[in-house]
């Protein structure tokens, strides 16, 4: 069985990140039908990451489609950083974001939002705002299985 477009893709940006520890691949996404089609590549590092690092690695997964997969669509390609428009996926983000206000959807539904105050590597730990006057809150220890969605919240204070 022939790799997948996405596989081929993930391995080749591992290997050009490899270079630099702090940046890190987030996810591939393959969208469109038969006629067209789109591949979203999301790339993150620890200390974020420049314009110029995603147009590089564009570069390279466009010269690689181009020259290495035979395509029976038209593909676009489009190579960015995982903003805030997109949830968190990996230990990583989490990682990167701590002190920072998160909203997370858990499997069940329910929205629980705070502060990340620490990330272990099955679980995240929120400080949850109980009471806005007494500003009371309280620790609350969620899971990463538990989690279906976490979106970081912007704050314009």
């Amino acid at each position: 069985m022939t790799e997948s477009i996405v596989d081929q893709i993930q391995t080749l940006v591992e290997s050009i990140l490899s270079e630099q520890e702090d940046l890190f691949l987030v996810d591939i996404i393959k969208k469109g039908n038969d006629r067209s089609g789109k591949l979203i590549v999301l790339l993150d590092g620890d200390q974020g990451i420049t314009i110029e690092k995603c147009s590089e690695v564009s570069r390279a997964v466009s010269h690689f489609i181009d020259e290495e997969i035979e395509l029976n669509e038209p593909l676009t390609l489009e190579v960015s950083s995982a903003g805030l428009d997109h949830p968190l996926k990996l230990n990583r983000q989490y990682v990167k974001n701590i002190g920072k206000n998160v909203k997370v959807t858990l499997n069940d539904k329910s929205i629980v939002e705070g502060q990340i105050k620490r990330v272990e590597d099955a679980s995240i730990e929120l400080e949850v705002l109980i009471d806005k006057k007494k500003k009371t809150t309280e620790t609350k220890v969620i899971n990463f299985a538990d989690i279906n969605k976490t979106i970081v919240l912007v704050s314009f204070k």
